[in-house]
């Protein structure tokens, strides 16, 4: 099934538009017309979100509410992970920058920062089936085992799930943020 698009100034939505404007230039007699054209059917007739897309944050359960120091241990029990700041706080569209902190873990128990890991942020929309094409930079902070994770990219409203992954060496562990954005 495909969706419509919800944001008219994505980039999915301005691409949608050009899309548009190319095919109504070109008599479609050629395969890849073709499939471009069975393309745009994801991006309606037009831009205008339909009512079904809108969602309803202060009704969504079972997501993060957004509190300095949000900790989620990793997945494995390996590492622990703390959002320490977000701009804008709460997260919102489109662009975020996250500060993380991650901490060593054993049996439950957070230990020494993490340094040195390799940090991977992956936004993700569950309802929709896709994420972002806009990948997070990472940056070491001067403070031990911190973060900067820049641009943390939600785009459309909705609930997004912000996987965040940490590896050093032969360890690798991960945490779900989980943060309907209005």
């Amino acid at each position: 099934m495909l969706a419509r698009v919800s944001d008219p100034c994505s980039p999915i939505a301005r691409t949608c538009r050009n899309l548009r404007e190319v095919m109504r230039i070109s008599i479609v007699r050629s395969p890849t017309k073709s499939a471009l054209m069975i393309g745009l059917a994801a991006c309606g007739a037009d831009d205008a979100p339909a009512d079904s897309d809108i969602v309803d944050c202060a009704t969504v359960t079972d997501v993060d509410t957004y509190v300095v120091g949000l900790e989620h241990p990793g997945k494995a029990g390996v590492y622990d992970f703390k959002l320490m700041s977000a701009e804008p706080a709460p997260p919102a569209r489109p662009d975020n920058t996250w500060v993380l902190q991650v901490n060593q873990l054993n049996a439950g128990v957070v230990g020494a920062p993490v340094e040195g890991a390799t940090l991977k942020v992956t936004p993700f929309m569950p309802k929709h089936g896709h994420g972002t094409v806009i990948i997070a930079e990472i940056t070491p902070l001067a403070d031990p085992g911190q973060y900067r994770a820049s641009p943390v990219n939600m785009w459309m409203n909705g609930v997004w799930e912000v996987t965040v992954r940490a590896t050093v060496g032969d360890q690798t562990d991960s945490a779900v943020y989980k943060f309907c954005i209005p």
